[in-house]
């Protein structure tokens, strides 16, 4: 199934020629970093996306593209479209992948980009220009890969943050392009953990005994389609934010309602309570 989604995903970027220190937020009298994976921004010439602490300078007379879509009900995100300011002859994408929510079983990025490798050299008319590189940014690793096709060059660096796969997606219309823009991710930068933040990711946690209490979302809204929810649980079991992935208006604020009456077991980490982060779906139906 994995290898299917992959080959999807490799097939979908054909159509593309395309934490620095966070700001406290106060919140229902608690002060939290309340920072959503598609809130970074391109200012002063750098994407900056403080939710995964990371910076990336863009190369010079580079600026942000179209909006690219809504998140899907998978968790995935297109987090950026950069393109050059004159000549359309490149193009990233900064993208994301929420790996609570990822269809098919779940692999480590590593086994995700050599699936990625393997779909694309199934596909006909593309080429796999290297092996599987794996690359040390700072005090991340990056898996990355090489492909062309169909007239276009293009590198693919993935990495995991947050229980996210993050991709920086290049495609150029020649080798050497692609190069050099492969080039200015030698610039990209990662901003070390702090403490208990960001707090660790944990698959699975706001289920079974681990939910002291529970209060239920009136339903609203179409029945019966998922809808996937980050929140961050506070080292107390309080609920301190809720991040409603895709839902309706009234969908998100009924789960935002109920989400923050729940109380959870204090995660420990390291023989200390902690912050935890973790996701879980809801499905509204007649009588929820």
């Amino acid at each position: 199934m994995r290898r299917v989604l992959y080959a999807g995903a490799a097939a979908a970027l054909l159509g593309w020629l395309a934490w620095q220190s966070g700001a406290a937020i106060f919140h229902r009298g608690t002060a939290f970093f309340l920072i959503n994976p598609q809130d970074g921004k391109v200012a002063g010439g750098r994407y900056a996306n403080r939710y995964f602490g990371l910076t990336y300078p863009l190369p010079q007379d580079w600026k942000t593209g179209e909006a690219g879509p809504v998140p899907s009900q998978s968790g995935y995100y297109v987090l950026a479209t950069l393109v050059p300011d004159s000549e359309r002859n490149a193009a990233i994408l900064v993208a994301a992948q929420d790996m609570f929510f990822a269809i098919g079983e779940r692999g480590d990025v590593a086994d995700g980009a050599r699936d990625f490798l393997q779909a694309v050299s199934n596909i006909n008319g593309m080429t796999v220009d290297r092996d599987l590189m794996e690359l040390q940014v700072g005090n991340q690793l990056l898996y990355r890969v090489d492909y062309s096709g169909v007239g276009l060059f293009r590198t693919t660096f993935r990495t995991e943050i947050r229980c996210h796969v993050v991709s920086f997606n290049l495609t150029a219309r020649d080798p050497a392009l692609r190069t050099r823009l492969a080039q200015s991710f030698d610039h990209l930068s990662f901003a070390a953990g702090n403490g208990s933040w960001p707090p660790p990711c944990v698959k699975d946690y706001a289920e079974g005994d681990n939910v002291l209490h529970k209060v239920r979302p009136l339903p609203v809204g179409p029945r019966f389609t998922p809808i996937p929810v980050r929140i961050i649980v506070g080292a107390d079991g309080s609920v301190k934010h809720v991040h409603v992935i895709r839902a309706t208006d009234d969908q998100r604020r009924s789960i935002e309602e109920a989400l923050y009456q729940w109380k959870l077991k204090p995660y420990e980490a390291n023989g200390r309570l902690s912050p935890v982060e973790t996701g879980l779906i809801f499905k509204f139906k007649g009588d929820n």
